[in-house]
């Protein structure tokens, strides 16, 4: 996509292969975390650890290896993350988190839009070309629109359910003579 000479591995002699190498993990692993994906989200019941924590909090539990980012703690109202820990006094605990799945899994509109990342860091790193690395930047900006709206129709939405705020807005349930 840049015009550099294209590379097999991450391991191949040159620039490409080299900034390739550096530039891979930490980019995907920053567009997963930054954004909520549903493709890239896992569920799962936290072991809780034998030893207790020294302060606050009564458990501590084992976050999955493969997490990169907790999004959710669900029967929690207070807990805190320590590196690979969460602490809480709630002694049954589920997260949901993103991780770091097998790129065969990626689905296609996430793909097109890391390519595009990669290209525009690539144009710089590799060709110094600003022309390509702006113009690159400018198709991932518009493929992660494109993105967004695809991991989003990957989903049900969830209706609003009667609630005493949305009764409010609407009169409070009495008849004031407009039909709501």
């Amino acid at each position: 996509m840049i015009g550099a000479t294209p590379i097999n591995s991450f391991d191949d002699p040159g620039a490409g292969a080299a900034v390739a190498k550096a530039l891979y993990e930490p980019l995907l692993t920053a567009m997963l975390t930054r954004d909520y994906w549903r493709f890239a989200i896992k569920k799962q019941k936290l072991n809780l650890l034998s030893q207790e924590p020294l302060n606050e909090y009564k458990y501590a539990y084992q976050l999955p290896t493969d997490c990169l980012k907790v999004e959710r703690v669900y029967q929690v109202s207070g807990y805190k993350i320590f590196r690979d820990l969460i602490y809480t006094d709630i002694l049954d605990i589920d997260i949901d988190y993103v991780y770091r799945m097998d790129t065969t899994l990626i689905p296609s509109y996430f793909e097109l839009a890391f390519t595009y990342k990669l290209a525009s860091e690539f144009a710089l790193a590799v060709t110094d070309d600003t022309g390509k690395n702006q113009l690159y930047e400018q198709k991932f900006r518009s493929a992660m629109a494109e993105a967004y709206a695809a991991d989003a129709q990957q989903y049900p939405q969830t209706p609003i359910q009667d609630q005493p705020f949305t009764d409010v807005r609407f009169g409070g349930g009495i008849d004031n003579g407009y039909g709501f």
